[in-house]
């Protein structure tokens, strides 16, 4: 996800390195992210506009569901990001994604769509119901609204892991300073009451243990992105977060005293507009 709300910058940035987290978070997620899109009845056929859609990763799911019948469109801000999701939609041979740079705040489609879909994007948005509210503009009547949000401070582990614990509030505290919110997941529920639609809702928790578990590489890597934020604000400085090392320590720590890892709570909303 790299489209901020208006007026603000994308708090990860758009570096390589970025990009390539983004990647490890498609894998990360992609179950639950397709579980939430077929739960919403995207099906074969359908046109499918995705906002924010950075690497793809959202799209590509929705264009897998939707076919050669169908179609789908990215749209993100960030220049970068779409020359990865064109080459990732290349690869895996799906002609019938596009994608576009463009402000979703001043976006403007050409024809309706079958569906509008997101993931990891109204947590960025000053005001998350008035863009969907815009947004709904584009759909047919009866289309499907279908969004994947977290809540970042229900990771954690058990027994208690106090380094992960702190990676955790870094992480949630800088969200919170730059006016992204952490928790966007539980706030869902309002989000879609107030643009006037009646969600139904699925809420799911990846879980890993172990010396492989990608959670030690994640953690680090969404730290380092963050660093500059952290120090303006005064939340925490390089050299607190050692951030080269962070990966091994949350590693040992987690082997050696037999954690299990509880991933971010992942919970997607859908509904349909009014026939």
């Amino acid at each position: 996800m790299n489209q901020p709300g208006r007026g603000a910058g994308y708090i990860l940035g758009h570096s390589d390195g970025e990009l390539l987290r983004l990647e490890q978070q498609a894998e990360i997620f992609r179950a639950e992210t397709e579980d939430v899109l077929q739960r919403a009845g995207l099906q074969s056929g359908m046109r499918v506009l995705d906002i924010g859609c950075g690497v793809g990763d959202v799209a590509l799911a929705a264009a897998a569901i939707v076919g050669s019948d169908g179609e789908v469109v990215g749209v993100d801000n960030a220049g970068s990001a779409l020359f990865m999701a064109r080459a990732r939609a290349a690869e895996a041979g799906v002609a019938w994604t596009d994608f576009v740079e463009a402000d979703i705040h001043e976006f403007e489609p050409t024809g309706a769509f079958d569906a509008l879909v997101g993931r990891f994007i109204l947590m960025h948005l000053p005001d998350p119901s008035e863009a969907l509210r815009r947004l709904t503009r584009f759909l047919r009547p009866g289309g499907v609204v279908a969004f994947i949000e977290m809540d970042i401070e229900q990771a954690g582990a058990f027994p208690d892991l106090p380094l992960l614990d702190r990676c955790v509030d870094w992480i949630a505290s800088t969200y919170r300073k730059v006016g992204v919110e952490p928790n966007m997941g539980a706030r869902l529920y309002p989000t879609f009451r107030a643009a006037g639609l009646d969600p139904a809702m699925h809420g799911s928790c990846k879980i890993e243990n172990g010396p492989d578990s990608i959670t030690y590489e994640f953690a680090a890597e969404t730290l380092r992105t963050l660093i500059p934020a952290m120090e303006e604000h005064g939340i925490a400085t390089e050299i607190e977060v050692g951030v080269d090392i962070l990966a091994d320590r949350l590693r040992q720590k987690a082997v050696g005293g037999d954690h299990c890892i509880f991933f971010p709570r992942i919970v997607g909303a859908w509904a349909t507009t009014a026939t």
